[in-house]
């Protein structure tokens, strides 16, 4: 093999892309700049005098500092933007998978079968809704309606009214709310502080979640 073919770059290797060559910048700013925060002004100064780099002039250092700070700000957003939506994805497909499987365990119920457990009609229903003393999930296009309001362990009426304090809240909302420990109810779910007749007290949790 000759010298020249030996020297010459493999088919396989790559320039280095842009964003490994950013993420090794910004890595090297950040265990730069602390040594130059630690330094006295006076010496600071001292040291852009010194530098061979015209860019260390402390006029040229502050504008390009300043387009950094711009540039910077600019990625840090459109990261965040990007971060906050795959979490709030996330926490969509999440919340739909533990929705459906709620129904399959029957702990969510279609209209008709809520009703028949009630013995309400479907205009009761309806108006049980329109006066928030129900709520209903979504999953898959289709409402689904908690069965704990059918539920014989639970005065109805007190399950009610913590719906109706929760107010315009989403239903997914409000059925998180009812399943998850409050620091106000000791601890306990407001399902659980219910069916130990805690009714006022998960009342207030519930109004003052809706606040919150």
């Amino acid at each position: 093999m000759s010298t020249a073919s030996r020297h010459q770059p493999s088919a396989k290797s790559k320039a280095p892309r842009p964003v490994d060559e950013f993420v090794s910048s910004v890595e090297a700013l950040v265990r730069s700049v602390p040594q130059v925060e630690k330094l006295p002004r006076k010496r600071l100064l001292e040291q852009l005098s010194a530098s061979a780099s015209p860019a260390a002039e402390t006029h040229a250092l502050l504008r390009h500092l300043g387009t950094l700070t711009r540039k910077f700000e600019q990625i840090r957003l459109t990261l965040q933007d990007k971060e906050v939506r795959r979490l709030a994805d996330d926490a969509a497909r999440k919340s739909a998978a533990h929705h459906e499987a709620m129904v399959r365990e029957g702990l969510l119920l279609e209209p008709s079968e809520l009703a028949s457990r009630l013995n309400w009609t479907r205009q009761a229903l309806s108006k049980a809704l329109t006066s928030q003393r129900v709520f209903f999930v979504e999953v898959h296009g289709s409402r689904y309606f908690p069965a704990f309001f059918a539920d014989p362990g639970y005065d109805r009426r007190h399950l009610e009214a913590v719906s109706k304090a929760l107010g315009m809240l989403p239903g997914a909302t409000k059925l998180w709310f009812m399943s998850s420990p409050k620091g106000s109810l000791a601890g306990q779910t407001p399902l659980q502080a219910l069916a130990k007749g805690k009714v006022a007290e998960a009342v207030r949790a519930a109004e003052g979640f809706a606040q919150g």
